[in-house]
């Protein structure tokens, strides 16, 4: 797309769709809907690379670090940092939803519900075996992502401990060249963006209308508040003191990849378009992007934090039931555990919502309303969770850069 002669980047153009795709939802309504099928076939192109973009991206991360100690040192500063932050979000959502109070002034009489379907018991022990696959070609098939990464991580690692250097050289040569190729497929599906944007948009807006505007208006405009407060103040912090980069440039900077997350509503597909914006913007070499984050694709969550500490305050204040120390206790280790499991689960964001929910012994109902617009709030968990791993990307990448560099004393 082009304006006077002048190309537009693929984020303004797919910002302009959202605008459009705004639009037409509002003026035409549920006719558009109809198309909704467009916007699905650009969905399902990423989802058809999906694995192999896991794998090429986490291998060659792996293999291209410059030692084992390089790998651990960038593994634990990443996982720590993933840990601690979704830590404070839920502290955070917790915070804001209090000072607010937005279940005082919400009144959802009359708005429908959805049912809620999928399995709600999660335990540590079924989470840890889940990680596991017992079938390496069954998980590519069935597109288990959170085991996908750990397939990738287990190769990557057996490749750097390959005694046949000329072995190890030639499967160094063939992911490095398979990763060149799924990128290049990448390309082709995201110059589409624009298109797939613009009626995934239209459908959201074309089925809900102005509800959007009103009815959740309250819940929804504290959840958003939340996540912006996170972003300046918690990533702010971060950023400064571990990165020297001004928070308010780096959601200036970022700009590509949250107007994406915002259309798309999700953290794989989201993966290249983080990589390169981590590689352009700040310079992070590809193996460490290609290796933080496509893991904080399944591992950070801290915009899902975020809304499970809002929903539950907000609950509370709808029935008048104040929350005590050790719920707030409860809350922060519930969200952070199931943050990071039940990835599997179908419809798992609003099932471990639900989850979540009942752990704090609160009632669920107001779950159901919350499923019927969640794509709503999803826009604002990818958002935050892509923001988070390029966060942790960019700071992990500064705290290396003492070790690239030879030491001149």
């Amino acid at each position: 797309m082009t304006i006077r002669g002048k190309k537009l980047s693929l984020a303004t153009q797919i910002f302009i769709a959202m605008i459009l795709g705004t639009l037409a939802g509002l003026l035409v309504g549920k006719p558009i809907t109809q198309f909704t099928f467009i916007g699905d076939v650009w969905l399902n192109c990423i989802k058809m690379i999906v694995v192999p973009m896991v794998i090429c991206t986490i291998v060659t991360g792996i293999i291209s670090q410059s030692s084992s100690q390089a790998l651990k040192r960038i593994s634990t500063r990443i996982i720590v940092y993933y840990v601690l932050t979704t830590i404070l979000a839920s502290a955070v959502g917790l915070l804001i939803a209090s000072l607010l109070q937005p279940g005082h002034f919400a009144n959802f009489t009359g708005m429908a519900s959805q049912k809620i379907t999928g399995g709600t018991s999660i335990t540590l022990a079924s989470f840890v075996k889940g990680l596991f696959s017992t079938n390496m070609v069954k998980t590519f098939a069935d597109g288990n992502i959170i085991q996908t990464l750990i397939i990738a991580i287990f190769i990557g690692i057996a490749i750097l401990k390959m005694k046949n250097e000329e072995h190890k050289q030639t499967m160094v040569n063939f992911f490095n060249s398979a990763s060149s190729m799924v990128f290049s497929l990448i390309g082709m599906v995201m110059a589409a963006s624009p298109i797939g944007v613009f009626f995934l948009m239209a459908n959201c807006f074309g089925k809900y209308g102005t509800s959007i505007f009103t009815s959740m208006a309250v819940l929804l405009g504290t959840y958003y508040l939340a996540c912006l407060a996170h972003v300046i103040f918690i990533y702010g912090f971060f950023l400064i003191v571990f990165a020297k980069v001004n928070p308010f440039k780096f959601i200036k900077d970022s700009a590509e990849l949250w107007i994406y997350t915002i259309s798309t509503c999700s953290s794989i597909a989201s993966i290249p378009v983080n990589i390169k914006v981590a590689k352009e913007k700040y310079n992070v070499p590809d193996r460490i992007s290609g290796f933080t984050i496509p893991l904080g694709s399944q591992m950070n969550s801290d915009g899902s934090v975020l809304l499970y500490a809002c929903v539950i305050t907000f609950i509370s204040q709808m029935i008048g039931q104040d929350l005590s120390l050790a719920q707030l206790i409860n809350i922060i280790f519930v969200s952070t555990i199931m943050s990071m499991g039940g990835g599997g689960i179908p419809g798992s964001g609003i099932v471990k919502l639900m989850v979540v929910v009942q752990a704090v012994g609160l009632p669920i109902e107001i779950v159901g309303v919350i499923a019927a617009f969640y794509h709503l709030f999803d826009m604002g968990t990818t958002t935050n969770n892509c923001l988070g791993d390029l966060v942790g990307t960019i700071i992990v990448s500064k705290t290396e850069e003492k070790y690239a560099a030879p030491s001149l004393e």
